[in-house]
């Protein structure tokens, strides 16, 4: 059985977004294409994981379960985003000019603007689980399902910020298209709506976290546009990073 080539990009992205083992399949250039349309779904099975463990370690104080859960969700992904956090960090804040900031961005050591920025954000991701306490499994499955979905819009806004695209491991995804953004807005509407419909996330502050991320969004573009003149797949791990924390953060507040 042949399947139709977007089913044939879930495996794909799953496999590009995460450790977890998939076999050796070999995946064609048109199903890389489009894996970012599935990148929300596989924040949202990251996320119900995530909650499972959370749930299945209830007997531990809220910071053993929240540092666990956050341990673990870096290692279902192999610290994925948060690489891209560590090294757009290490760039913007220790380069002058875009030449050195694309140049430090390949450099796979990391430096004290990627150390601490990690720091902070792992630290600020366990904090707000435990203020969440029984709200956690909302925030946790919002926070990784939506953060996905702001890469991929910033994909289709923004122009690819390096001229030696042949050479990018993400050549494939580096540009996506309308139907992308058109599908990472819908994974969104859908997921945040569910929310809502269940009882777990009020009217108001579902547009407060919509509202939030497009403020978080639109001013890291603004800044790396102004930076280098466009996304690399490093900014689009810190923008990740950010909307997860953002995510949380008003969670709590709400």
């Amino acid at each position: 059985m042949i399947l139709p080539i977007w089913l044939v990009a879930l495996p794909a992205s799953i496999t590009f977004l995460t450790r977890i083992p998939l076999g050796r399949t070999v995946y064609p250039d048109s199903a890389w294409r489009l894996i970012t349309i599935w990148f929300p779904l596989v924040g949202l099975l990251l996320g119900f994981v995530l909650v499972f463990f959370w749930v299945l370690i209830e007997d531990l104080s809220l910071w053993s379960r929240a540092i666990i859960v956050v341990a673990i969700g870096i290692l279902l992904t192999g610290g994925f985003h948060e690489d891209g956090l560590a090294d757009s960090a290490d760039a913007l804040g220790g380069a002058y000019n875009r030449t050195d900031v694309l140049k430090i961005l390949k450099d796979s050591r990391i430096g004290t603007f990627g150390s601490l920025a990690l720091i902070c954000v792992v630290l600020l991701k366990i904090s707000l689980i435990v203020d969440l306490a029984d709200h956690a499994p909302v925030g946790i499955i919002l926070s990784h399902s939506l953060s996905r979905c702001i890469p991929v819009i910033q994909l289709g806004i923004q122009p690819y910020a390096r001229r030696d695209l042949m050479e990018s491991k993400s050549r494939d995804i580096a540009h996506s298209g309308i139907f992308q953004v058109i599908v990472s807005l819908l994974w969104y509407l859908i997921i945040l709506s569910f929310g809502v419909f269940l009882g777990k996330v009020g009217l108001f502050e579902a547009v407060i976290i919509t509202l939030a991320l497009i403020i978080t969004a639109s001013i890291f573009g603004v800044y790396i546009q102004r930076r280098v003149g466009g996304h690399t797949g490093d900014f689009l791990g810190a923008i990740q990073q950010l909307s997860e924390v953002t995510i949380l953060t008003i969670i709590c507040l709400f």
